[in-house]
């Protein structure tokens, strides 16, 4: 044991609630074989639309088994997610006690969590005391004091300190930050732009960047690149691995009659405790890592979402490092330099500027895009770009 921990391992959930997924679980997965093991009648056809009629039907199940199966796992997944549990001993949990209390912070209960990727939390459960006010952000800033670390609240914490005991969580604070920004153009004749874009938290120092673009443009590509970003980000928040809400996002797409709404993606889920990136493309154009005036390019040969009804997806990962930039872009601006050596001039471009901000630099290549069509915008236009740097002691 340690000197000033008591060691205490379990899963996230009570045994009666994991139980309760599991059935949960298994009565997808039994769904799904249901779906998939239907037998076709056997039947010759003489019209060729009954024909194209029925294999969509047979498509659209199996479709639907390959979603009820990703559900299943990954509810399994949650219900195993295992996590360390540390609690203070005594004379250390009676310090930390009186020394919030001064404060104005009554304590109640401390635990300290450590989860998957050994991700670190600690969890305090607390309210404010006598004519004090306080923020979690001032809450963290106090525990960061007493153990001597640099804690600021997860994502996953209550926001607001009360009267009232609340559960707060802190953590270590990542080891890089990031600043972004977005530079966009609607194409002419256009009143909305068929490009949306996300930068979301993910939680545990996760952080997603996304440009979806529709086909075509206007309102209908609008409405299909804002479904896919939004269900993508409900899918990650509810703990879907990025590939598996990437696979039923596709699925769900193909499975429309309509055959006319394909949408591209570019997603980068950034991990700012370790600096590593994961890309994950479909149709989308090139993105760019810029170190100095190195410029590295990030593409792939994926077909845009809805094309097939499987596509397998594929990651390509980089490590960052203190004043790197990311740059993604909808195809509406890599188009705009076909007749400029294509991405070999946008790379120089990239490199060329010497602007370490993201507004700065997203609004530079965006007129700089522009003015290589002489001032006509013919497609909607999307520049993420994000600046990344450690977080200094």
């Amino acid at each position: 044991m340690s000197k000033t921990l008591e060691n205490i391992e379990g899963y996230l959930f009570p045994e009666y609630s994991k139980r309760k997924l599991h059935v949960l679980s298994e009565t997808y997965g039994e769904l799904a074989k249901l779906y998939r093991d239907i037998p076709e009648e056997g039947h010759t056809y003489q019209d060729r639309k009954d024909y194209l009629y029925r294999k969509q039907v047979i498509e659209s199940k199996q479709v639907f088994a390959r979603q009820l199966m990703d559900i299943s796992g990954a509810i399994d997944e949650v219900s195993e997610t295992v996590i360390h549990v540390s609690v203070p001993v005594e004379h250390k949990r009676k310090a930390l006690i009186s020394y919030l209390r001064k404060q104005g912070i009554q304590v109640k209960e401390m635990l300290f969590l450590e989860g998957p990727q050994g991700k670190r939390k600690i969890s305090i459960t607390a309210r404010l005391i006598g004519r004090h006010r306080h923020t979690v952000e001032e809450l963290a800033g106090l525990l960061s004091v007493f153990f001597d670390r640099r804690l600021v609240p997860s994502t996953e914490s209550t926001y607001m300190m009360t009267k009232n005991f609340d559960i707060f969580l802190v953590e270590d604070e990542p080891h890089f930050m990031i600043m972004s920004a977005m530079s966009r153009a609607v194409k002419e004749n256009e009143k909305i732009s068929g490009d949306n874009y996300s930068v979301e938290e993910c939680g545990d120092g996760n952080i997603v960047l996304m440009i979806a673009d529709g086909m075509g443009s206007g309102e209908n590509a609008c409405k299909d690149s804002q479904s896919v970003i939004e269900f993508m980000e409900k899918f990650l928040d509810a703990g879907f691995q990025k590939e598996k809400a990437f696979s039923m996002i596709n699925a769900a797409i193909a499975a429309q009659t309509q055959c006319c709404n394909l949408t591209t993606l570019d997603l980068c889920m950034l991990d700012l405790h370790s600096g590593e990136a994961e890309f994950l493309k479909a149709g989308a154009a090139s993105s760019f890592r810029k170190r100095g005036h190195i410029v590295e390019e990030i593409t792939s040969d994926m077909l845009p979402l809805g094309s097939l009804m499987e596509i397998s997806p594929m990651t390509q990962g980089i490590t960052l490092m203190d004043g790197d930039m990311l740059i993604m872009m909808s195809d509406g601006v890599t188009d705009c330099f076909e007749n400029e050596k294509g991405n070999k001039r946008l790379q120089d471009i990239i490199a060329q500027h010497d602007s370490v901000n993201p507004r700065e630099m997203s609004d530079y290549l965006l007129q700089y895009a522009i003015n290589c069509q002489g001032g006509r915008i013919r497609d909607d236009m999307t520049i993420l770009v994000a600046g990344i740097w450690e977080t200094k002691d």
